[in-house]
This record gives structure tokens, sequence and C-alpha cells, in this order.
């Protein structure tokens, strides 16, 4: 077991033959279904629940429901209630049908691969297509692992750019945020980012959302083109996330970086099947950062169990921060 900061830097990661700089495939052995989740140490997680100071507790995932028109490819939320009247039972169950990106969410390292077809690990798309390695990079292997568990640092870009009076961009725009100034943000913070950390990007994508009519909403998901606020996807980007050794990055925006990319593939042709590193989606952060404003404290103990689907591609979080 590699202690966070025992992790070789982004100038020192061993090449990987046919492969761009920054693939992390040779960290935890050809076998490792985890990635930079294995940086969730038994050390990390009980030095992690030092941050737990007032025991509140704020649940990070959005409601099921929203958005309410997720993208043309992926359908919102079905939920059916089935009422039963007797004899001998009654009460209600229910049956819910969605699809695992169209709300909160983690990706996996089968969601996306490089333009050459190639997922974490070195397991080829068409493989998964044809039935092959099923399991392989499976979300099912984060539950057998113990789930998500770890220090949770919030950098409130949003709060930032309203206290040094500047425009909060719509979520629904091209804005690209440098690396740059999420580090002002964790100076303006007072914050430190340690290695084995998860961080979260508060862009005021809900902020957005609750303003914005539902033809408004309608229109961004589905006819903006895909433009999304987010973390501009450029090397420094990819030195700093990976030099900073998260187990993994989370925004409350739809891609955690920005859409379109300007830039090379994005990251999330880097994060996920070069990196190995886990991205949350759309996490609802309103009432944590709140709370984290009013302590003055943008660190705490994270916990998230993802669905327990075997092969599983993406989930809903399950997330809990505790401040």
């Amino acid at each position: 077991m590699i202690e966070p900061q025992s992790v070789p830097c982004w100038a020192d990661l061993p090449p990987v033959p046919g492969f761009p700089h920054g693939t992390a495939w040779s960290i935890w052995g050809s076998q490792d279904q985890l990635g930079a989740l294995n940086m969730l140490t038994p050390c990390v997680v009980r030095s992690a629940l030092g941050e737990v100071t007032t025991g509140e507790r704020y649940q990070l995932d959005w409601s099921l429901s929203d958005p309410l028109h997720p993208s043309p490819t992926r359908v919102p939320l079905a939920h059916k209630v089935i009422c039963t009247d007797g004899p001998g039972w009654w009460g209600c169950d229910d049956e819910i049908h969605i699809n695992t990106q169209s709300s909160s969410q983690w990706d996996g390292f089968k969601h996306c691969a490089t333009k050459e077809g190639v997922l974490y690990g070195g397991l080829k798309l068409e493989d998964v297509k044809q039935g092959k390695e099923v399991m392989r990079n499976g979300t099912h292997h984060w539950v057998e692992a113990g789930g998500i568990a770890g220090r949770g640092v919030l950098l409130d870009w949003a709060r930032w750019r309203l206290l040094t009076d500047q425009t909060l961009p719509k979520a629904c725009t091209e804005t690209n945020v440098p690396i740059s100034e999420l580090l002002q943000v964790a100076s303006f913070q007072g914050t430190v980012v340690k290695p084995g950390d998860i961080l979260f990007v508060r862009f005021g994508m809900h902020l957005w959302y609750e303003a914005a009519s539902v033809e408004e909403r309608s229109w961004a998901f589905r006819e903006n083109g895909g433009k999304w606020i987010g973390v501009r996807a450029d090397e420094e980007a990819k030195k700093w996330i990976w030099d900073s050794h998260l187990a993994a990055v989370v925004g409350d925006n739809v891609a955690f970086e920005q859409c379109p990319g300007i830039t090379g593939d994005g990251l999330h042709h880097w994060l996920l099947p070069l990196a190995g590193i886990p991205i949350g989606e759309m996490f609802y952060l309103e009432k944590l950062a709140k709370a984290c404003e009013k302590q003055n404290k943008w660190t705490f103990f994270f916990t998230s169990a993802p669905l327990n689907v075997p092969g599983g591609v993406a989930s809903t979080p399950n997330a809990i921060a505790i401040l």
C-alpha cells in the first residue's frame, strides 16, 4: 500500500509506451481497479476523521429528478409507486429507472475512453462492447474496497468571485476556470490541499439552475451545444491535480471541466482512462458551502457509498459531508 505522499510527482511518472505523459497505469499495478482511490489508505481516512468538529452533516446528492431535462441521449428519472391494499400486506413499493449520468454522479473508469478507444489500465472499449471483461473497471470494485471516504476540501470559486467584486458567469457558458484561480480561492479561504484529499469546486451551477426558467434549463441542457462552465483543460491543470495527489475531483457543474474543451482532448480523457482519477459531477454543494462559510472552515470528513452494481459504469454518489 502506497501512502499518497509517496506517489511519484508529475515529472517522475514512469512512461507507458504508446501513451502520453501522465498515464499512471503502473503506479498501483497492472490489475488495479481503483486508480487514485488507492490513496484513501487507512492512515488517510483516520486522519480525515479529525476534520469533524460540529457533527453537522450534509448530503451532497442533487434530487434524482434534476435536471428535469438531461442531455438528449439520457433519460430523466422515471419513478413508479406500487401500492398494495391487502390482503396480508398493506403498503407501497417503488421502482426507479435512471441513467446514472442524468443527475449527481461518479464517473467510473468505463465511462470515458481515449480517442483510440482505450480505458483505464489498457482495457479496450471494443472488448466492453463485445461483452468481454465486463467486470473490469466496474464501480463495484470501489464498493468492495469499502466505498469512498476521506478528507474533503471545498474551493468555493463562486463565493470568491462574488466577494472579490467579480461577476459570476452563468453555468451554461463556456467560462473556463484556470488552476491559478483555484489557487487564489484556496489562499482567499486559508485552505491547504493535502495528499489524498477529495477536491470539491463550487462553480455556482445550482445558483443558476434555481434562478433559471424551465425553458432556459431545457435549452441549456439540450440545445446549447454542450457549453458549460468548468476547469480549464490544460497541462497546468493535469500537473496540479496529479502533484496534489488528489483521490478524486468533484464539481457542482456538469463535467468538472469546461465544455467543450478549448485544448487537446479535455480533462475527462486524461482523468478517467489515463490517470485513474474519479470525477464527481453535479454534486449539490449549496448547503455545505453556507455551512463552511459560517464556520470559516472548508474541510470536512466525506463519505460516499456507490451503488453495488457489478460492472457498473457510473453511480449516484450517496454522499455525505460531515463538518
